[in-house]
This record gives structure tokens, C-alpha cells and sequence, in this order.
């Protein structure tokens, strides 16, 4: 298998035998020409069209030519491309060269230089921890995305010119220019591209056979870096950035997208040898250890829920072997909805997985992959899918959720939850997992697309999905019972700081021998107050006082038929009802810890706090026309296939628990009784007499 770097447009070259693509590329020590076989024009076509200048690229040659493969656009195989933001890959996994013969490909690796030395090249992201959130010194350095490579002797060094590519040429190891340091105001970092002459299973006795380095040098953005997310609360008492002159705790790190070491965090266990967190600062992964209670190990199963931002899977796949596993060996991967930063790495892992021999069962939801065509009472729609028509490995392949009903994994049990909104699908997860202590069970809430954007405000097509939301996140209120959270986003619930705090804790030395764990840092039955907090941003018509928020209070949708409220209308309670209080912005005080004493308050939409708000909310069956649905906007309540379509209605606000609970005390499941409903679907609390007034049968 050839390598090279492309460093020019391909052409084509017409002949008596057919057409040629000759591409000019980095190989062998020189700049030069690599020419394909003679093939038919639209073929040659389609292998220029597969190359872009800036790619590291690997293709098979027989007596001096390019082999066209049967499928054109396989000629070349794009293993890394280097565009204006920072490339990084680790070496033992990730992005490698196409596999041949049976074999895997040869091992990559992309980062920024942070040494070198004879036979010896340091690559890394720049990452490096020296405290922990309270301040206190860690006793070592912790380098977490660094590697040091040994170098053949024979090495291949090339300068690539990005700016003008026509001024790329071979190089030597001597010239390689290494970044300065670690500080992040050093924004001058020197980046290379290094393939190796062995695959995977040779990682440790791998050498470097050819080196990419680019010119000019990476401009990164000189912004501080994080365990915890941007804005954390646990940054306040930081003081001020000396290279900006701003607060810690008031600078945003650059998107991930452009920059995803500015978002890394480390690995931790919350569920012991069971359910880790191997996410970065931004977006949330889980990994789960699966025995299926078996006596064959091969049995077994290692689940990854959502793969996380395309670019940085480098910090995905160390952190999985930092807590014990070997990425290539997950057999599955659960997809909450079709959005880039929770499906971006899902073609390289499975590409990862097979070009090692593995198999991997893709799950996602029908409607984000294909659309919705009915509801589930056989109305039809026609509502285009959330994945992008390119992610073809993901249409093609994924098996579908069968909802509201477990995936045994033996001692691990996962039900996907359809919670429509954030996109057509996006699909909630309850985990269900066997206490290794052997006390019962631990359940994990995870709500799938907790984000309100693309709704903020009413749209022509929107209506049904800012519906769908708001029921989602009720429906989790009620319909399901979890103990912990496990959020999606860590900017929506603090678990990542949680093991911060818990991570401070252990290195005070007044806390030697006190140990604690996740389970004993994060607090329990905080489900409905997570849920709660979006559930009010996109409800109460107090957010039309935020910048381009319009609450469902005011401005709707409107379930057909109560457009300016019903009167007197019949309700069959579903179930006996519950006291939702209103969101509380600071979430798992845990005074056990003092970093979580008083909580961690999430700044943003924190507008809602509302504690002594309190809520009646029910499962309910609303025994007027309303079908369940918005004509010519899509499914709502009838996104399931139950009889009647109920719905989740709720109460107006209590200003005291005990007059809400007053209410509850007052009806019982299976009961008919008559209400009052404001446009918005709410129950109405009159100024004299009951909430609900019993209907006699």
C-alpha cells in the first residue's frame, strides 16, 4: 500500500488506451506524479472527482500504475485531510490506511510536534492538567493526549506548504520545527501528519515511516483550557485570564467543531466496572459494560451511546482505553437523534471496528433516518428525516428502536423513549442497570435532545415539534422513574463537574480515607427537575421576555379546538397524578463535597428558577375532538399508537405544595372529571370551587 500526500489538482491524460488520472503527491521521498491504468473517461472522472488538494491518501500500484478498483472512487483512500482548523489522531485508533489482503491498515496519527529527538517524535493536542478544579496541585502532570513515537531511521519528511501547496517538498527530520510550549497563549503550534509502518495489532513495536509536517505553523485560538464546561460555575472563584484580561469564568472556549481540544475532559467511572463517562467537556458519551451472563466473554457486549463531535475522537477512543476497554471492541452503538455532534464519529469507529475483524450493531430511530410517513394511529405525513442524505453508513445500516421497551444486555437493560422535538426523532434512553454491590438495581435518565433551538420561536413547520417537546420532556416527569441523571449535554447538567468536585475531594489530604464514589457524589430523584427546566423555557410565557422566545403559552401552537380554551370539558385520569415543583437552578447540592454545597448553577436559561412553583401534572385522556395531532403539521400525542392519544396535562402554578397537593389528594386514577383548559392546554385553577369537578357516571 502507497502513501502520499496530494498536492495538486489531479488531471486527466486521454490516450489511444483510454484515460488516465495522474495525481501530484508527496511520496517516496520526492514530489512526483502518480499516474493511474488507463480506464474508460467517466471512470477517470470519477477519480478525479474523489481527490481534493491537502489530503494524505493511500493507493495500490502494479508496474508503476495506479490500480482502478471496480468502484472508481476507491481508488485513492482519504485517510486524513488537512483544512485550517487542527487535525489530531491518536495512533492506536482512529483514521488508518485501507485495509488490504485481510488485513487492517497501517497506523496514523495527526497533532501538533511538542519534541522530537533522535529516533523519538512527541505529538499531541497540548493538552495538559497540572490542578484540580479547587486549585490544588496534581502530584503529576497529566498530558492526556500526548504520545511519543519511535522514528525509522529511513524515515520520509516532507514540508507541506498549505498556503501554496506548489511549494511542498521532500524535508528532513532535522528541519521538523517544534512548538514552543504548552501555554495556551502560544498560539503558534507547529502540526504534522505521521504514518507508521505496522497496523493496529503491532501498535507498541510501530515505527514512524513517513512525517507531514505544514507550513505555515497552526494559528490555535489562545483561549484557556478546562476540565469543566465553558462558563462552569466551579471557574468563579478563578480570578482573571492574564493573557485577555477577562474572567475565567466569562470566556467561551471555541467551538468544538473548530477547536476540540479547547473541550477535553478526562474519563470517569459512575457505575463500577458497569457505566463510564468517555464524552469530552461538551457532549456526553457513555460507555457500558454489558455481561450477558453467559460463560463465553465473546457474548458479551460493549455499548457506546451517541459517538460524539467527527473531530474528536481522538479524545473519544483514549478515553475508552483509559478506562480499560479497547474502542474496537464495542458491538454496538446507541444513537440518540441525527445531529453532527452526537453521530459525527460513528463512520470512523465502525470503519475502526471492521478494518479490525469486529462487528458493530448501528441503532437509530426510524423517523431521524428515514422521516415520518404515519403516526402510530396510521395518519399519514410526509416530514423529511434529520440525518443528512451523506451519512449513507447511517441510513444504510442502522436497526431501528422498538420503543417503550427494553434491550437486554443481561446485566445492563436500556429502553429507548421516542422524545420528538429536538428533531423529528431524537429518542430518550432509561438505563437500567444491576448494582455490582448486589443491591438491587440503579436506573439512569438520559434525555436524548434537550435543546430547544430551531423552536425558539413559532414557524410554519415547527408547531408540532415544539408540541412534541414539551411532551417529551413531561412524559419523562411522569412516565418514567430514574435516579440519576445522565444528561447529553454536559452544559445542561453538571456531571462533569461533579467529578471535578469529587476529584478536589479526594485530593485533599483531610479526605484521606474517606473515599467516595460517583454514586455517592451525584444526588438522586433530580430527573423531573432537569426535565423541568426546559419544560418551563419552552412552556411559560415568561420566556417572551428573553430575545427571540416565544412561550407555547403565548403564542402556541394551539391543540385544534382550544384555540381560546374549553370549558367544561371531560378528563379520564390515566393515572394518580403528580406535584411537579418548579425548576430549581441548583442542581445535586451534596454537602458531603464542598465544591457541590451549594449546587452547580447552569447559567443559561436559569431565568426559570422557580422553587416554590408547584404543578399537579397527570397522564390524561381529554375526551374532546382533538386527534392527537396538528393538521398539516404532524404528530404529536399520536406519535404513539394508544387509543385516544392522552396526553400529559398539567395544572396552572400552585404558589405552596401543600395547595397543589390539596388537588391531588382530591382525584384518583381512572376518574372522569370536568375542567377548565387555557389555550395552552393548562388545566385552569379557579378563583372559587374545585379543579376538577367529578362527572357522575
Amino acid at each position: 500500500m502507497e502513501v502520499g500526500f496530494v498536492v495538486g489538482e489531479p488531471v486527466l491524460r486521454a490516450g489511444a488506451e483510454g484515460t488516465r488520472v495522474a495525481v501530484p503527491v508527496l511520496t517516496g521521498g520526492q514530489r512526483k506524479w502518480v499516474v493511474t491504468r488507463a480506464v474508460s473517461e467517466s471512470a477517470a472522472a470519477t477519480v478525479q472527482s474523489s481527490l481534493a488538494p491537502g489530503a494524505l491518501v493511500d493507493y495500490r500500484v502494479s508496474s508503476g500504475a495506479v490500480i482502478v478498483p471496480p468502484n472508481p472512487s476507491a481508488t485513492f483512500h482519504t485517510v486524513l485531510t488537512k483544512a485550517s482548523t487542527p487535525v489530531f489522531d491518536a495512533k492506536k485508533y482512529g483514521p488508518e490506511l485501507a485495509p488490504h489482503d485481510g488485513r487492517p491498515g497501517d497506523l496514523v496519527a495527526a497533532g501538533w510536534v511538542y519534541g522530537k529527538r533522535t529516533g523519538q517524535i512527541t505529538i499531541g493536542d497540548g493538552r495538559v492538567v497540572t490542578h484540580d478544579i479547587a486549585g490544588r496541585s496534581l502530584r503529576k502532570l497529566d498530558k492526556r493526549y500526548e504520545e511519543t513515537y519511535r522514528v525509522d531511521r529511513d524515515v520520509e519528511v516532507y514540508e507541506v506548504n498549505t498556503a501554496d501547496l506548489a511549494l511542498s517538498r521532500p524535508s528532513s527530520f532535522d528541519r521538523i520545527p517544534v512548538t514552543k510550549d504548552y501555554e495556551y497563549a502560544t498560539t503558534d503550534r507547529q502540526a504534522a501528519f505521521v504514518v507508521f509502518d505496522r497496523d493496529h495489532r503491532q501498535a507498541d513495536s510501530a515505527k514512524v515511516r513517513a512525517i507531514y509536517y505544514f507550513t505555515p505553523r497552526d494559528t490555535s485560538d489562545g483561549l484557556p483550557v478546562w476540565d469543566v464546561p465553558t462558563q462552569s460555575s466551579l471557574l468563579a472563584d478563578k480570578g482573571v485570564d492574564p493573557v485577555s484580561g477577562r474572567r475565567y469564568v466569562d470566556i467561551v472556549a471555541t467551538g468544538v467543531s473548530q477547536a476540540p481540544y479547547t473541550r477535553s475532559t478526562e474519563p470517569f467511572e459512575i457505575v463500577k466496572d458497569t457505566l463510564f463517562y468517555v464524552g469530552d467537556n461538551e457532549v456526553a458519551l457513555y460507555l457500558l459494560n454489558a455481561d450477558m451472563g453467559t460463560s463465553k466473554r465473546s457474548d458479551d457486549r460493549l455499548v457506546l451511546i451517541d459517538s460524539g463531535w467527527p473531530n474528536s475522537g481522538y479524545q473519544y477512543w483514549k478515553n475508552i482505553e483509559r478506562v480499560g476497554f479497547d474502542p474496537r471492541e464495542i458491538t454496538d452503538v446507541l444513537l440518540s437523534h441525527a445531529h453532527l455532534d452526537h453521530y459525527g464519529t460513528t463512520q470512523e469507529l465502525v470503519t475502526m471496528i471492521e478494518n479490525a475483524g469486529g462487528e458493530v450493531t448501528q441503532h437509530a430511530s426510524r423517523e431521524d433516518v428515514q422521516g415520518i410517513q404515519h403516526d402510530g394511529l396510521g395518519n399519514p405525513w410526509n416530514i423529511p428525516p434529520a440525518l443528512p442524505a451523506s451519512q449513507t453508513l447511517l441510513r444504510e445500516r442502522s436497526t431501528y428502536y422498538t420503543y417503550d421497551t427494553f434491550i437486554d444486555y443481561g446485566n445492563v437493560r436500556i429502553m429507548p423513549v421516542p422524545t420528538p422535538g429536538h428533531t423529528v426523532g431524537t429518542t430518550s434512553f432509561v438505563f437500567d442497570i444491576e448494582n455490582p454491590d448486589g443491591a438491587g438495581r440503579l436506573t439512569f435518565g438520559f434525555m436524548g435532545g434537550y435543546g430547544f433551538n430551531g423552536m425558539e420561536r413559532v414557524t410554519a413547520t415547527n408547531g408540532f415539534r415544539r408540541l412534541s417537546f414539551q411532551l417529551g420532556l413531561s412524559w419523562l416527569q411522569q412516565r418514567v422513574d430514574v435516579e440519576y441523571v445522565t444528561p447529553s449535554h454536559t452544559n445542561q447538567y453538571p456531571i462533569v463537574e461533579v467529578y471535578q468536585a469529587l476529584k478536589a475531594y479526594h485530593n485533599d489530604p483531610a479526605n484521606r480515607g474517606r473515599r467516595l464514589d460517583m454514586l455517592d457524589a451525584l444526588t438522586t430523584g433530580e430527573f423531573v427537575n432537569f426535565n423541568e427546566k426546559r419544560y418551563a423555557v419552552a412552556t411559560h410565557a415568561l420566556s417572551d421576555t428573553q430575545p427571540n422566545y416565544q412561550s407555547i403559552e403565548t403564542y402556541g401552537p394551539f391543540k385544534p379546538g382550544r384555540e381560546d380554551g374549553v370549558r367544561d370539558v371531560a378528563v379520564t385520569l390515566l393515572d394518580g397524578g403528580k406535584v411537579i415543583r418548579g425548576y430549581d437552578k441548583h442542581m445535586n447540592v451534596n454537602p458531603k463535597i464542598p465544591l457541590l454545597e451549594d449546587g452547580i448553577v447552569i447559567e443559561r436559561d436559569s431565568y426559570v428558577h422557580d422553587p416554590q412553583g408547584y404543578y399537579v401534572q397527570f397522564y390524561a385522556d381529554v375526551l374532546d375532538s382533538y386527534g392527537g395531532f396538528l393538521p398539516g403539521g404532524g404528530p404529536v400525542e399520536s406519535y404513539r399508537s394508544t387509543p385516544g392519544s392522552p396526553e400529559i396535562l398539567r395544572t396552572q402554578r400552585f404558589s405552596s405544595r401543600t395547595e397543589a397537593e390539596a388537588v391531588l389528594a382530591s382525584v384518583a386514577a381512572g376518574g372522569t372529571y370536568r375542567v377548565d383548559l387555557t389555550p395552552a392546554s393548562a388545566i385552569v385553577i379557579p378563583p372559587t370551587g374545585p379543579v376538577f369537578e367529578p362527572v357522575t357516571p
